[in-house]
């Protein structure tokens, strides 16, 4: 073959191995979440950024001493209890309970109407301790909790967000979860966000959204 001929040979070498390097990057995977499912830094329009959560360290230790106080409900069953400088026990079903007030909370006004936001763990004897978010109305002064959001069992709460959104709420949660296969005994490692919307003045589960 002539030299004419092997620079030919080259050339269409270098355009192939460039082209599949062009599809290929246009058309790779997106990477994996811890759990395998693809990483999706926006879902339905919401950005992780666009909700980003302040630090703990600035809720308002006022706003805590407040809810320090409520009446929230103990677990499933619906039976209510009153917080005592944030913790209560409770008996539900002949099972001793514990419920602890997060270190956590939040307060928008939206129209006519002042929200809070805020954790508490309840556990019901068992090996789990669940975590929630509770949003209360607060009316001249009195705190009524109306919704409540499960965000998981031995999870960490780290931080709340607010934020009127035409004419709504949006409430962002950040939190420390376990890996896949992690042991629930141990600490949670991975960092995690929910978003979610209220509808009505409770939370609707169905446009609630895992980042």
């Amino acid at each position: 073959m002539n030299k004419k001929g092997i620079i030919v040979i080259i050339i269409i070498i270098v355009l192939v191995v460039i082209g599949y390097m062009a599809w290929g990057a246009k058309n790779a995977p997106a990477p994996a979440d811890t759990d395998g499912s693809p990483v999706s830094t926006e879902e339905d329009g919401v950005n992780r950024d666009d909700f980003a959560v302040t630090d703990k360290d600035t809720t308002d230790a006022t706003l805590l001493a407040r809810l320090g106080s409520v009446s929230v409900s103990a677990g499933e069953s619906g039976d209510r209890t009153a917080l005592v400088k944030g913790m209560a026990q409770f008996t539900s079903e002949n099972v001793k309970g514990m419920i602890v007030l997060g270190d956590v909370a939040v307060e928008k006004v939206v129209g006519d109407t002042k929200y809070v936001v805020t954790s508490l763990s309840v556990n019901s004897g068992g090996s789990g301790t669940f975590n929630y978010v509770v949003l209360f109305e607060d009316r001249d002064g009195n705190l009524t909790d109306k919704s409540y959001s499960l965000v998981g069992d031995r999870v960490k709460i780290t931080g709340l967000r607010a934020d009127e959104v035409s004419g709504g709420l949006i409430v962002s949660v950040s939190y420390m979860d376990h890996d896949k296969g992690e042991p629930l005994a141990a600490f949670p490692t991975v960092p995690r966000t929910k978003i979610l919307v209220v509808d009505g003045g409770v939370f609707n589960s169905a446009k609630e959204i895992n980042l």
